[in-house]
């Protein structure tokens, strides 16, 4: 039973991993963003349901689980895996979701975990289970740590341009407002674009953008694909004035 929650856990963790890349991806598929999708609200209650799935659904009947792994073939019990992990968030939150008609991408997020879980339950519990009887639990429990560390610290600091429509709002809005503080009058448009995807696009080059973050606030202006005002500090109680006139481009 020991090496059971061993593998069962790390499977769920995986799996978790796996929900959160898949909702990351669905996220930037219909809302352009991570953050669109709520990334940051998903990532905290599903850590909060998972845990209550692996006490209900998993622990409990770990018996028929094992039998299960160890009767059909990898490829069944994925399958079943997945089909498993979505009656079992539907019974948990689910529900919700359906009455309300949206935001159902979650139940594919549900799908995923539960497919990772099959597989590498499957995998592990038939052809390295004694092995994994010399690996600490520690380790275990702190992937989830790991994997949250790189995803909303290091990446974002390393890669923030690759980073900036992946991550949720809070991190976004760091990326924002310390890359927005790196220019200047006179910068091309095209950097920030690169900067910042998908965040400063103006027709014909000209246009200007404000926001007013928690504790950020900033205007920029562009003209002739050139950024020709820019102000930025902390959030106060009313924004920047906007609405430049628009210059012809020698």
């Amino acid at each position: 039973m020991k090496n059971f929650k061993k593998i069962s856990f790390l499977a769920l963790v995986l799996g978790w991993i796996g929900q959160i890349i898949t909702h990351i991806v669905w996220s930037n598929l219909r809302h352009e963003s991570a953050s669109g999708g709520d990334t940051g609200v998903v990532i905290f209650w599903s850590s909060f349901f998972l845990l209550i799935y692996y006490g209900l659904f998993i622990l409990i009947p770990s018996k028929r689980i094992i039998n299960l792994s160890e009767k059909i073939g990898v490829l069944n019990f994925t399958l079943l895996s997945g089909l498993y992990a979505v009656i079992g968030f539907t019974i948990l939150i689910g529900w919700g979701f359906l009455i309300s008609n949206n935001f159902l991408g979650v139940f594919l997020d549900a799908f995923i975990c539960g497919l990772i879980f099959g597989l590498t339950f499957h995998l592990i519990w038939n052809r390295k289970r004694n092995e994994l009887k010399q690996i600490h639990l520690i380790p275990i429990l702190t992937l989830p740590i790991l994997f949250l560390f790189l995803y909303l610290y290091a990446f974002p600091k390393l890669l923030p341009s690759i980073a900036y429509n992946t991550v949720p709002q809070y991190v976004r809005h760091d990326i924002l407002k310390n890359t927005i503080q790196k220019f200047k009058v006179g910068d091309e448009l095209s950097e920030l674009q690169k900067a910042l995807p998908g965040e400063f696009e103006f027709e014909d080059c000209y246009g200007n953008r404000g926001a007013m973050l928690e504790d950020f606030q900033y205007v920029i202006e562009v003209n002739c694909c050139k950024i020709v005002r820019i102000e930025y500090g902390p959030r106060q109680e009313t924004g920047y004035a906007m609405g430049g006139k628009r210059k012809p481009c020698s």
